[in-house]
């Protein structure tokens, strides 16, 4: 073989081997620092200073999980209700399907209960992370305890044995962070962030005066938020929940020691990169991370009213008719 056609040939093998690595990068849980590809960006600003984010959005990523995932599997029997201790294995199904960077398909303009979401302008460039993405092996830190106990839960909710297993927005409980793709309406008074949202049609204030959280004592479905902006990033502390939040239908129940810390990252004048850390001592070992998108809708796109309680049927239809009275 002659000395150029060698050449030739390692030449190419670089070219391969450097294009691979390239591949296997989105895989390996180093996941983009948010809004760096748009780190020049300057957002218009509010009268007390705030990157201004008013507007309507849906998101993505945070509700559910994907079917590829430790925790997604849902009840398959008394012996092991979410069956999934076959994930990781090579072959099974589902490995290694799961990309940190997914294509624009999977970056839903979708709300709550399908209501569509026009969206005013394309997805960031390049594609942002969506779902689990740390752990990158996408198994969650749980205390052996609290994960027999979750899964013992899990196999008295469908058919629900009780109203303790009927899920909590079921209910009309307001649905804490998670269970919630909107849409959503950001609006900025002085000092504030404010989210509206049109399913179960809640107002979530974070506070960015510098105020202390709530004592102890104080527990809500949408816990305390206090925040402050580091440059175009949102950072909310958020504590003071109560022990009735889910994360989905695979997580029903969070504990009352849960604390967040969400970053919103203005990308572009469409779309906010939002990564929040989940801390439950009670329930997990360590924190997690999960991350998705806010994408903005059309101009003159409104929230509606949401009226769970009108007219439902979910406790008839799941236990019957209540008992007529003897008197």
């Amino acid at each position: 073989m002659s000395e150029k056609h060698s050449s030739t040939i390692r030449m190419v093998w670089v070219v391969l081997i450097a294009a691979c690595l390239c591949l296997l990068i989105p895989a390996s849980g180093q996941t983009p620092v948010a809004g760096k590809a748009n780190s020049s960006w300057t957002p218009p600003r509010t009268p007390d200073g705030q990157p201004d984010i008013q507007g309507i959005y849906a998101r993505a990523g945070i509700w559910g999980l994907a079917v590829q995932q430790l925790e997604s599997n849902g009840p398959h029997g008394a012996g092991n209700p979410l069956d999934d201790t076959g994930y990781n294995r090579p072959g099974a199904p589902g490995h290694q399907k799961l990309p940190n960077r997914p294509s624009t398909d999977d970056v839903k303009p979708q709300g709550e209960n399908g209501r569509m979401v026009p969206l005013a302008g394309p997805p960031p460039a390049p594609t942002w992370r969506v779902g689990l993405v740390d752990p990158p092996n996408k198994a969650l830190p749980w205390k052996p305890e609290e994960d027999k106990k979750r899964r013992e839960f899990l196999l008295h909710t469908n058919p629900a044995a009780s109203l303790r297993y009927i899920e909590y927005d079921a209910r009309c409980a307001l649905p804490g962070l998670f269970l919630n793709g909107g849409p959503f309406q950001f609006i900025q008074p002085e000092k504030e962030v404010v989210i509206l949202s049109e399913y179960q049609h809640y107002t979530r204030t974070i506070h960015l005066d510098g105020r202390s959280h709530l004592g102890g004592g104080i527990r809500l479905f949408m816990g305390d938020s206090i925040g402050h902006w580091e440059g175009n990033t949102l950072i909310v502390d958020t504590t003071n929940f109560n022990e009735f939040t889910g994360f989905t239908r695979e997580i029903p129940y969070l504990s009352d020691a849960l604390h967040t810390i969400e970053r919103f990252t203005v990308i572009d004048d469409n779309n906010i990169d939002y990564e929040v850390t989940i801390d439950d001592p009670k329930l997990f070992t360590g924190t997690w991370k999960t991350a998705g998108l806010y994408r903005k809708g059309k101009e003159g796109f409104e929230i509606v009213e949401y009226a769970c309680a009108e007219g439902t049927r979910t406790l008839e239809n799941i236990f019957g008719q209540p008992p007529v009275s003897s008197k």
